[in-house]
């Protein structure tokens, strides 16, 4: 069969899925579909290799009398067969065809192809099915009963309740949908007789992935997009063709498990555990659709951390993608646990994370790989989550690497997530590889895509420790151990987007050059204005005012240039501090938009979200607008010590993304107005020394600080810092006198200008569109 054929195989599928399941959600009818799946690719299974046995009879299965003694000794002797190659046995009476063909009987003898698609039904005592339905699916698993296959067949179809008013208030109705569901999907040929694709087995996948798409944040409990399974299964396979086994603590579908046996030669053994019933049973359908014989699967029903059902098992791969930050009993009995034991510590009750991690080291073979997807939070979260981390890097040595996914990957949740890589026997013990692949993907419609060249990427760099600059590092230990031991990405991954050199001899000859052709223009347009009587026009180009101001602030804060004082010498060194030296902190209110207004109040509230999308950096409040705090807010309670000042710093400390996490507004006038610093900011107050007006604001905009902040944030779904980690931030500063003159580039002419296109957020695009992809200003010159 083609790949073409496999697509239409699976659109198929889905579209009986779809259109049969009627008012059902997804994830309902999810386990109805699948297991009328399940239930026909062992009936056909059955019959192909009963067909096998009987050739040389010349007879087929299908033609076997069940009422005579012959057939009933043929039936034995294909059940004890059966028993032992495929593990469970069916009747010809019990396949799927026979029961299919009654369900949709009618009196005229009409086509099975006719009666799946008719809009008719017939529910007489020759097509009510379900009772027989429900013992066949019984009989599945009692043929088991007493052989080694038995507990790999219990309760399979125990989550198809053919009684449940879901699928009809009647039994009648039930009968029908059924009936219909059965004759679409016996009127498509699985081809398992072929065996150059594993069809049937991609098809399932492909269902069990449109269900989980459907299914939001439920979907977490059984699926991992494939791209995702695809890069842990990679990367557990590194270096090998055969594994002895694989084992997956939380396998959900089993979805992972296949994924590796895809990316090797053989896999002697699979191994999983998932707590939830329905997804057991799932994953066990799969398997045996993929074609892995009931001994090589051993898929147990428990809480793995609680009750683990493999303890006495080392494995040569390991994956995993738990429950996020989910919670478990963190029993100090567990310390006595070899699992647990060495570490000292026990993962905290509400984040069991790490025990999943430790649980998994201890099943790991001494010449495994093992890889697991969790939050960022284990990269930095403290107490004994810290404890836990330290363990497994300084006195084990068995992370090897840490990778960075993009946001938004997995079905019902946005949150950013990491793939911690363990190994027992390191190549490369004296570092850890840092791979920042967020920012790498395609969006899609609701959730984020990886493409296959972004993991080819991610593997590529893996397996050969590829230094890429922004998005792989080697780390050595000193370093981790400088940062504590908090694997934070922005501590080791630089994606500061440097300010390009600004060339301000270049700006300065264009702007007079533009200046000298806008006189010309200017007598032209004075001469037609004259003739019109109204006023000409006049004045300068304002991006080029504002570059050329930035270009300056970005060489005296590197000090490539410096200035003098009146008597021609040169100003005292900067003086090296902690912004710690110079801000305390005030107290600032969460109220959320909801408690804001812009028609009238006595007080008025700075929010974070204007911080990073309104307000200019110098911050004058009659050039902005500021919104009142509703008059229904009790403020009786706040201090006058934390209401803003002139000169106040106030910090937006969260954010989405690196780039805006810390930017702030320095009040430069605040015209005796009331105003309170509001939700998500740290109001910083320079009261430690003495600083010029002004100053700060340029400060904390330099890219020395902006990286220093980059590289404290730190989060999940949102980045945030906090006013300890701002007073820890290295600054330099000049004298007063020199920060005076300092101040002083910001020209009356400039400062008019800045009104009307913010400093902050200026585009080289906007000056000369032709550089944007030659490397910005440093480039107008070739351009010009």
């Amino acid at each position: 069969m083609s790949e073409d054929h496999k697509k239409q195989l699976e659109q198929q599928l889905w579209n009986i899925a779809n259109t049969l399941r009627g008012k059902m959600n997804a994830d309902e009818f999810r386990d109805y579909i699948l297991g009328f799946i399940f239930y026909k690719y062992l009936a056909e299974k059955m019959e192909i290799y009963a067909n096998t046995i009987l050739q040389p009879d010349g007879i087929q299965f299908t033609d076997i009398d069940e009422n005579t003694q012959e057939g009933q000794e043929y039936i034995e002797a294909i059940r004890e067969e059966a028993l032992e190659k495929l593990g469970y046995f069916l009747k010809p009476s019990e396949l799927f065809s026979a029961i299919a063909k009654r369900g949709n009987h009618n009196a005229e003898e009409i086509s099975l192809e006719q009666a799946a698609d008719t809009t008719e039904t017939y529910n007489t005592k020759h097509n009510f099915i379900l009772e027989d339905l429900q013992k066949i699916l019984n009989n599945v698993q009692n043929s088991t009963m007493g052989t080694e296959s038995e507990e790999d067949f219990d309760n399979l179809f125990e989550d198809m309740d053919l009684n449940s008013t879901k699928l009809g208030k009647t039994p009648e109705a039930r009968n029908e949908v059924i009936a219909k569901v059965l004759a679409h999907l016996d009127k498509i040929d699985f081809q398992l007789d072929q065996t150059e694709l594993d069809v049937l087995g991609d098809a399932y996948e492909y269902l069990i992935g449109k269900f989980a798409s459907g299914a939001g944040k439920k979907a977490g409990e059984f699926y991992t997009p494939q791209e995702v399974s695809m890069v842990l299964a990679k990367l557990v396979t590194t270096g090998k063709h055969k594994l002895k086994s694989v084992y997956d603590p939380t396998c959900g579908s089993g979805s992972l498990l296949l994924r590796v046996a895809k990316e090797v030669e053989e896999v002697n053994n699979f191994y999983g555990q998932e707590l939830n019933r329905t997804t057991y049973n799932l994953a066990r359908m799969n398997m045996i659709l993929h074609g892995v014989h009931y001994r090589k699967f051993d898929i147990k029903q428990e809480d793995t951390l609680e009750h683990p059902q493999h303890l006495e098992h080392r494995f040569e791969a390991i994956v995993a993608n738990p429950p996020f930050s989910a919670k478990w009993s963190a029993n100090q009995l567990f310390m006595s646990d070899d699992r647990f034991s060495q570490y000292g510590k026990l993962a905290p009750k509400s984040k069991a994370d790490f025990a999943f991690v430790q649980h998994m080291v201890h099943h790991l073979a001494e010449n495994g790989i093992m890889a697991i997807i969790l939050p960022h939070g284990v990269l930095y979260r403290g107490n004994a989550e810290e404890y836990i981390r330290k363990h497994l890097i300084k006195e084990m040595n068995i992370l090897d690497a840490v990778i960075s996914l993009p946001a938004n990957i997995f079905y019902g949740t946005s949150t950013p997530t990491c793939i911690l890589v363990f190994k027992k026997c390191r190549e490369n013990p004296e570092d850890i590889l840092f791979i920042d692949a967020s920012d790498e993907f395609k969006k899609a419609t609701n959730q984020n895509v990886l493409e296959q060249k972004h993991i080819n990427k991610i593997i590529k760099t893996y397996r050969e420790r590829n230094i890429i600059p922004k998005y792989s590092r080697k780390i050595d230990f000193k370093e981790i151990k400088e940062n504590k031991f908090n694997l934070n990405f922005p501590r080791y991954i630089d994606k500061f987007k440097r300010t390009a050199d600004i060339d301000l001899n270049f700006v300065c000859n264009f702007l007079e050059n533009i200046n000298k052709q806008s006189l010309e223009i200017e007598k032209q347009i004075e001469s037609f204005c004259k003739e019109l009587n109204i006023t000409s026009p006049k004045g300068s180009n304002m991006d080029l005012l504002l570059l050329y101001k930035e270009g300056v602030m970005q060489k005296i804060f590197n000090r490539s240039i410096r200035f003098k004082k009146s008597d021609n010498t040169d100003f005292e060194d900067w003086e090296k501090l902690k912004l710690g030296d110079i801000f305390s902190y005030r107290t600032t209110n969460s109220l959320s938009r909801e408690k804001l207004n812009y028609q009238s109040g006595s007080v008025k509230n700075i929010h974070y979200g204007d911080i990073h999308t309104k307000y200019q950096s110098l911050f004058k409040i009659a050039n902005e607008e500021v919104p009142f705090i509703n008059s229904d807010v009790d403020l009786s309670k706040i201090s006058e010590d934390n209401y803003c000042k002139k000169g106040d710093i106030i910090i937006a400390d969260a954010s989405e993304d690196y780039a805006d996490i810390g930017k702030c507004i320095e009040i430069i006038d605040i015209n005796k107005e009331k105003v309170l610093a509001g939700l998500h900011t740290i109001l910083a107050r320079p009261d430690k020394m003495q600083v010029e007006s002004g100053f700060l604001g340029y400060l904390m905009k330099t890219e020395k600080v902006k990286l220093q902040i980059m590289r404290f944030a730190q989060g999940s779904k949102v980045l945030g810092i906090s006013s300890k980690r701002i007073s820890e931030i290295d600054v330099e500063i000049p004298s007063n006198s020199e920060q005076k003159r300092i101040v002083a580039v910001d020209t009356p002419k400039i400062r008019a200008v800045s009104l009307i296109i913010k400093f902050t957020e200026y585009d080289t695009k906007k000056v000369y569109p032709e550089v944007q992809d030659q490397g910005g200003i440093g480039s107008l010159e070739r351009a010009a």
